[in-house]
């Protein structure tokens, strides 16, 4: 027990390798697919802006970000 009274306690899961693998690249892969969501999102409400505001050069550049991030994230999709 610690000063407060409380019981500490420690809890150990043992785990082999591969299953620490697995879920290593199970989060990793939630990760990805959370970022690619954001970054697409984000791309997307950009490239609407500039067809809004009729913005030629910026949907140039937006678009070939937007196609770098299809080509990165590819492996999501």
């Amino acid at each position: 027990m610690n000063q407060n009274g409380q019981k500490n306690e420690l809890l150990i899961i043992t785990s082999t390798n591969s299953e620490s693998t697995m879920y290593e690249k199970e989060a990793e892969l939630v990760i990805n697919q959370s970022l690619f969501s954001f970054k697409q999102t984000k791309l997307m409400e950009q490239i609407d802006h500039t067809l809004v505001n009729r913005d030629e050069v910026l949907f140039m550049e937006l678009s070939k970000k937007y196609s770098m991030l299809l080509s990165q994230y590819n492996y999501l999709l």
